[in-house]
């Protein structure tokens, strides 16, 4: 009787004075305030502002891993710049558990990534702070290109009819196709995910300073076009068929 007596004392001060958000909070499964601050590796600010996006998924089991499950929204910060994703009730197997939300980063000129990260439950006056770090996507290239290189110089300090030999030529192939493919990839996440967040005018204005840029990503690598092993072992010596769609 005394338990209940406290219980229904606590419950009426809460609804009188500040809506249950510290009392309860915690154990229905809220989580965030979440203050988000890109940072980019190189250390420059670029003209345009990140892209960020945020899903909430379920730790994985037989079948919910990677589903997105809430948590869904949208926001736009230039680098340095803290941008807040508000405060929000998951529906958690366990409201204590850590919850799983990734922070996707999308830009023109930075490599496009998820930030997957576990929250447990907070008080609503305090705000999780988070700091991602972007590489160039120039950077991204170079490193699959290095991989691609391994291969070369393997090829060239074997003998031609060697294991050494064809594991390098595989590794070659496999990573100029990959190369190709990152770029291809990387251009379309731009014009049908980046792009449409932005209004016209501020859509024009980064098509005009990154349509050459990716032009020349583009023709840079002829295998680009590639969409199987056995397509791109033939097509990687010849010049390149498909032409750039553009943004």
């Amino acid at each position: 009787m005394k338990n209940l007596v406290m219980y229904m004392s606590v419950l009426l001060a809460c609804f009188l004075t500040t809506s249950c958000t510290t009392v309860f909070d915690k154990a229905h499964g809220y989580r965030g305030p979440i203050v988000v601050t890109i940072e980019t590796e190189d250390g420059s600010v670029p003209e345009f502002p990140f892209l960020i996006k945020s899903a909430y998924s379920e730790s994985c089991g037989h079948s919910s891993c990677g589903i997105d499950f809430g948590y869904k929204y949208f926001k736009t910060a230039y680098a340095n710049e803290p941008i807040t994703f508000p405060r929000e009730r998951l529906d958690l197997l366990q409201p204590n558990a850590y919850a799983s939300i990734e922070f996707t980063v999308t830009h023109p000129n930075y490599h496009h990534r998820g930030f997957p990260r576990g929250f447990g439950p907070t008080d609503a006056d305090d705000p999780i702070h988070i700091t991602f770090t972007v590489k160039p996507f120039a950077e991204q290239m170079n490193k699959v290109a290095g991989w691609a290189e391994q291969g070369k110089v393997m090829m060239q300090n074997a003998a031609p009819d060697s294991n050494e030999h064809f594991n390098g030529k595989m590794q070659l192939w496999q990573e100029r196709f990959n190369l190709g493919k990152t770029i291809k990839r990387h251009i379309t996440v731009i014009k049908t995910m980046y792009l449409p967040h932005f209004s016209k005018r501020m859509q024009q204005r980064v098509i005009e300073k990154y349509q050459p840029i990716f032009r020349a990503w583009y023709y840079g690598v002829p295998e680009t076009d590639c969409w199987d092993m056995v397509d791109c072992r033939k097509q990687i010596l010849k010049p390149r068929k498909a032409e750039y769609e553009g943004l």
